[in-house]
């Protein structure tokens, strides 16, 4: 399927786990529709009834988004920053700066080759919300229709001539997926970390406070007290009209720009007033205001989706004039969010990938994030295979140091 509206929701939907909103059919159709992104369905049908899922879609264009394509992924600014932080580790600074001179040249290289061999692109990923995996009904034979769902896109790319195939961010740790993958000749990479905050055990914000080390804890109540010293508060908003909406478009336009990233004001802005519209996302509007400011006069914004007992943060800015040193960045999508959680009974929040250090003082446990990736050219997989094994080891090493289990 060309479309995520050539399937139907229901039997979309059947296949997404609960608390999977980025491969929802909500999600991806909002996305899609919004930014122009070309989704590729494959649907394994047993009997006429729809059994296996798997999607993605077509990157022509390496440099529109640098997070859904196979160069943005392995040759990226943020992930370079990473394998030079992991090449300075027991290294004198001679042998660092050597071997970054290395990295560099064999970056400039491998990213034109992969350029050059590997678009068109197909990813299989949620466009926007950096989460792959292949969908089965419950009681599936899951490897085999994993396999049946690979064989099939493998048919796809060489039928329409697509060079590359690739999974990036998979979370899911399941090792019938790895398999598969592995088999079909997909190379694994550890990309990157992502970040969930169980709350599942707590009854009040007070008890979340007393999961955290005491120093922490102090941080954490002084940054709670600053934030209403400043005169700012937390408000919901159930039905914003389209000049908040356009406001909180703005301040999220300020947030990408702070992170390289491309900007689509209008986009966004239709985004958000699709989400807010779709009630199986569990969508959320929060705004942080001065406490007599009213209407579209708002100082941060926090779009957040829920589902299957999981709250997902995901869209948010902020006007660093008006919110000064208040800690509403932390107050908003912290704390706040802490305190709703343990209100309605969600069990967990998944703040995903960056601002590690953040994440972790305020309780944050940290999972692999994986890519695998695979060229249809006998030698461009040859030539890439080297590049994807030492892109590997040092994420590893640099990774690795916050939490074990990602070296496994």
């Amino acid at each position: 399927m060309r479309s995520a509206s050539a399937v139907g929701r229901e039997e979309w939907d059947a296949l997404v786990p609960p608390a999977q909103v980025y491969l929802s059919y909500d999600w991806l159709r909002a996305v899609e529709e919004c930014f122009g992104f070309e989704l590729v369905l494959f649907l394994l049908r047993d009997g006429g009834r729809t059994v296996a899922g798997v999607q993605g879609l077509l990157v022509r264009d390496p440099d529109a988004f640098p997070y859904h394509d196979p160069t943005g992924a392995l040759f990226g600014d943020y992930e370079m920053d990473h394998l030079r932080q992991a090449l300075e580790r027991d290294r004198s600074p001679q042998e660092s700066a050597e071997a970054g001179a290395l990295l560099a040249a064999v970056v400039r290289a491998e990213a034109g080759h992969t350029r050059a061999a590997g678009y068109p692109a197909l990813v299989m990923t949620s466009p926007y919300g950096y989460a792959s995996d292949v969908l089965t009904l419950p009681g599936t034979d899951r490897e085999g229709a994993i396999g049946e769902l690979l064989a099939a896109v493998d048919a796809f790319c060489r039928a329409e001539e697509i060079p590359s195939q690739s999974f990036l961010w998979e979370s899911g740790g399941d090792a019938a997926l790895h398999r598969a993958l592995a088999g079909h000749g997909y190379l694994e990479f550890l990309s990157d970390l992502e970040y969930d905050l169980d709350t599942g055990a707590c009854a009040s914000l007070e008890e979340y406070l007393g999961t955290l080390e005491r120093k922490r804890r102090t941080v954490v109540r002084a940054e709670i007290r600053k934030f209403g010293e400043a005169g700012l508060c937390v408000e919901r908003v159930a039905d914003p009209d389209p000049a908040l909406i356009a406001r909180c478009a703005e301040l999220a336009e300020g947030q990408q720009k702070k992170y390289g990233l491309p900007v689509d004001r209008g986009a966004m802005e239709r985004l958000f007033t699709a989400l807010l519209a779709a009630p199986a996302l569990g969508p959320a509007l929060y705004v942080v205001r001065r406490r007599d400011a009213q209407g579209p006069d708002v100082s941060g914004f926090l779009l957040c989706l829920e589902a299957g007992g999981v709250l997902h943060p995901k869209f948010l800015g902020f006007d660093a004039t008006e919110v000064g040193s208040g800690y509403a960045y932390f107050n908003l999508v912290f704390y706040h969010q802490v305190e709703r959680a343990v209100a309605g009974g969600a069990r967990r929040i998944s703040y995903g990938m960056g601002s590690a250090d953040a994440k972790r003082l305020r309780g944050c446990r940290p999972a692999p994030v994986r890519g695998w990736i695979r060229f249809s050219s006998p030698a461009a997989q040859r030539r890439i295979e080297p590049y994807v094994a030492v892109f590997d080891c040092l994420k590893k090493q640099l990774l690795g140091d916050q939490d074990g289990r990602v070296q496994r």
